[in-house]
Formats: structure tokens, sequence, C-alpha cells
């Protein structure tokens, strides 16, 4: 405008007072008269200026509810974009009620819209010396617990951390750390990440208790004669089954035996105990089940081989579940003390047989209920079911999924031989076997998603929790895959 001649300038500074001055018809008319005498490079420029002049931020005149409103139905990913736009955004985008809405869609489960599920994560343990004593053990931490117990955690802070883990999951990516100690081949394993701790029993007769943190031994318990096939500890005490006949139940903290338990003519393979009952199975055909309350002790008998697993069922503790060499599955009716289903389909010797937590989640469904042009273990026609399921492994190499009417819903196929450990959670199953493999699949799809090596010797025992997997060898090696986020 400066290095216009001074009459233009004029000209020019007239004839916008004359539309500032005038009324608003005639300014339309001015426009549409304008509008008419431009070419197309002046229409272009005039779109160009117009169009930012148009825009506008629909938080900056929408009350906030509505807004938040809006953006309740933006996935993780373009929240995140949007806290990039402006302060304003910002604020709207990182607002903790739309992170919590986002954490129970997927956390614990596998959200219907994107297909992810994130890990349900324990609190965070304190640090602690080795001769400290320990916090109670627990199987989960509900949701809310996420938070800190003085000052809570953003909800986008918790949603981050377990994106993170899942996406290590999916990634294969984790470190390996390994427990050397076992002078012989280890057969049973359990840890617990909030109380930082591994037990692991082995054929050199010993329980030996490690720290998960560090991998140091703190403890080592001897007192069977023979190996030790099973384990399983809370917050107070340890329970252990052997070869020489007997379980025995320890106080881990001091590394005492408190008791021992006989009854078994037969080796115990394998126990499982709730706050109630302990059950066992054994090389004697038979299932011993302890009442601690009453003092009692009764044996189940129907199998015709070795007892290999035995679990106590959550959802209904009237129930036991148990898994032999004859191939079979049984459950069993705890009151009535007699076998109320079988399950048969696996063609070896049934090593495990897993019945589902109380409160999981799944969308198996029996092919039988499926119209014929729906493929069985497609997750997206199948709404999601509480009912409990159970899920078995054998040394056919295979894994099933079976509901509690004897009905198989899915045979999983990948190990070249036979499997022997088994585990899961909402979100996938993890098994071990003869052929030396730790395998990870995804529990909605059936597909193997990984295959871990590493082992020199058959896989004889496997643990899981969201951020870790632990698997023992015949090697006497026991092996922490970590896929935590600061691993």
């Amino acid at each position: 405008m400066e290095s216009l001649p001074t009459s233009d300038r004029e000209a020019i500074t007239h004839i916008w007072s004359l539309f500032s001055a005038a009324p608003a018809d005639q300014r339309t008319l001015i426009l549409k008269g304008l509008l008419s005498a431009c070419c197309m490079p002046q229409l272009s420029f005039l779109y160009d200026e117009i169009k930012p002049l148009l825009r506008i931020d629909f938080s900056s005149i929408l009350p906030r509810e509505i807004s938040l409103r809006i953006f309740s139905f933006l996935d993780a990913k373009s929240l995140c974009h949007a806290a990039q736009v402006s302060q304003a955004w910002r604020s709207l985008a990182d607002d903790d009620a739309l992170w919590h809405r986002m954490c129970e869609q997927h956390i614990d489960k596998k959200c219907t819209k994107c297909g992810w599920g994130l890990p349900l994560l324990d609190k965070r343990p304190k640090r602690r010396s080795a001769n400290t004593k320990l916090t109670t053990v627990t199987d989960g931490m509900p949701l809310r617990t996420a938070c800190g117990p003085a000052t809570r955690r953003p909800w986008k802070e918790v949603y981050s951390e377990r994106l993170v883990v899942e996406r290590n999951w999916r990634r294969n990516n984790y470190n390996v750390r390994i427990l050397q100690g076992h002078t012989d081949g280890v057969m049973c394993v359990q840890f617990c990440d909030t109380n930082n701790v591994v037990m692991t029993g082995s054929y050199d007769k010993t329980i030996r208790v490690w720290s998960l943190e560090t991998g140091e031994e703190l403890r080592r318990m001897e007192g069977h004669r023979q190996c030790v096939r099973a384990l399983q500890f809370d917050n107070c005490k340890l329970v252990t089954g052997a070869m020489d006949n007997t379980l025995k139940i320890w106080d881990w903290h001091s590394g005492r035996c408190i008791r021992t338990l006989e009854g078994h003519t037969g080796g115990v393979l394998s126990l499982h105990f709730d706050s109630r009952l302990l059950a066992s199975g054994s090389t004697d055909h038979t299932i011993r089940v302890w009442d601690f309350r009453a003092g009692a002790c009764c044996t189940l008998t129907g199998h015709n081989e070795w007892v290999n697993c035995v679990r106590i069922c959550s959802h209904d503790n009237n129930l036991l579940v148990s898994a032999s060499d004859d191939s079979t599955i049984k459950v069993w009716d705890l009151q009535s003390k007699a076998c109320i289903q079988t399950l048969q389909g696996h063609v070896g010797q049934v090593q495990v047989a897993l019945p589902s937590p109380k409160g999981f989640n799944h969308r198996l469904t029996s092919s039988s209920r499926l119209p014929g042009n729906v493929h069985p273990h497609d997750p997206k026609v199948h709404s999601l079911s509480d009912a409990p399921i159970i899920v078995s492994a054998a040394l056919d190499n295979t894994i099933k999924f079976w509901n509690f009417s004897g009905s198989c819903l899915r045979t999983l196929f990948g190990h070249v031989e036979g499997v022997w450990a088994l585990a899961f959670d909402s979100l996938r199953v993890v098994s071990g076997s003869h052929d030396r493999t730790v395998r990870i699949w995804d529990m909605e799809s059936g597909k193997c998603m990984h295959a871990l090596e590493g082992h020199s010797g058959p896989v004889t025992t496997v643990a899981l929790s969201d951020t870790k997997l632990i698997s023992a060898s015949d090697d006497g090696e026991v092996r922490i895959w970590d896929f935590g986020p600061n691993h």
C-alpha cells in the first residue's frame, strides 16, 4: 500500500470506507459485482484468503462437556494427535475421564473396535532386601488399583505403560535372564511379580526360592527324598509334592517344614490348593482331597493311569478338573465325590488341564452352533462369553479348548513333539514342549505368535504374568523372558 501513489491510496481508502459504511444488503451487491469482475487467479486468491477465516474451533464455542463427548469417539492415537493441536485441545484430549474409558475398553480384554487388548499389570512392589518379610500374594489387581496408594496416576500414563508391554508381546521384544543352580531338571515353577519371588522344584530333590528382580537364590529347602514334581505357594505357606509319595507344607520365609502329608501309594505329580482344600494327583492313579477346615481327606478314583494335573475350579470350588496319562480329562463334583464329566479327544497322555479363572471372558463357541458358511474360529462372529472353559495339553502335540459339557471348542497345532506345560490369561496362551520350544499363542484367534528357543532340553513347566514368562527345562535352567516396559 505504501508503494502506491497518493491518489491511488486515497481511491482505495475511499472504496473501503464506502463498503464499511454500506448496509448489509448493499455490501452483498458490491461483493457480487466484484466477484463477477474477477478473473480466475483473483478468485483463487480469494478462496485461499477466505478458507482459514471460515475455520471455527468448536471447542471454543461449545460447552466442555459436549467437546469431551466428541473427543470420546476418538481412538488413542487420534487423541494423542489432537493433544498437539493447541493448549485448549490438549486439555480436552488429556482429560482423565477419557483415558479411564480407554483403559476400560482395552485393559485385560480385547477391544471390539480395534482388536487390541492391554495387560492388567500388578502394583509395582517396593524394593526389598533378601531378609524382608514379603506381603500378600494376589492373583491379580482390579483395574482401579492401577492408582498408587497416595497420589493417583493419570489414566493416560496407565494406558501408555500397558501399551508398551502389549507391543513388546506382539513384537517379541524381550530380555532373557537365566537362573542357574539346580543340578538336575526343573519340573515346576511359580512366581509372583508383586512379591518379587520365584520358586522352583527339581529332580535334585530341592526347592529353591529366587529373587525375581536380581535372580539371586534367596533360600533352599531340602527334605524330600526324591524328585519334587509340584509346588504352589501363597503369602505364608508353600506346598510341595514329590515322587517320595508325600506332600510337604513349608514356611517358606524361614525354610522350615511344618507338616508332611502321607497317603498316596505312588509319587505325587500335581497339587493345587485354595483357602479350604488341597488336591493332589499321583502315580497311584488316584486324587486325594484334603480339607483344611475339617481335617479330613477323601480319595477320588476313576483314572486308569498317572494323574498328571489337578485343579480346583475358582468359578465353582465344588468342582475339580484332572488330567491323566489315560488320555482323558475328568470333572469331579467334590460334594458327591463323583466324576460328572469325562472329556475325550486327545490321543496322547494329557499333561495339563487348566480351568478358566473366575471372571474369564472369551469368544469360543462350539462349531455345532454355527451356520455352515461361518468359520468356527472367526472372532468377529462370536459375542463375549463368561462360560467357563478348560484348556489342556497332551503328548499328542496339541492344545485343546473345551467347555464343561465335554465339547472341544478349538485345537491348536504347532509343536512337533509332546506338550508338557501350559499357562494362559485373557490375552494369550503359553506352552512348553518336548521339542525344546516355548510357544506364545493369541487367545482370541488361536494363532501362534512366536516360538521362543534357548532351552537345550524339553520344556517341562511354564508360568505367565502380564509382563513375564518363565520357563524351566530338563536342562536344569530357569529362563525369565521379560516383556515389561523397563526391561
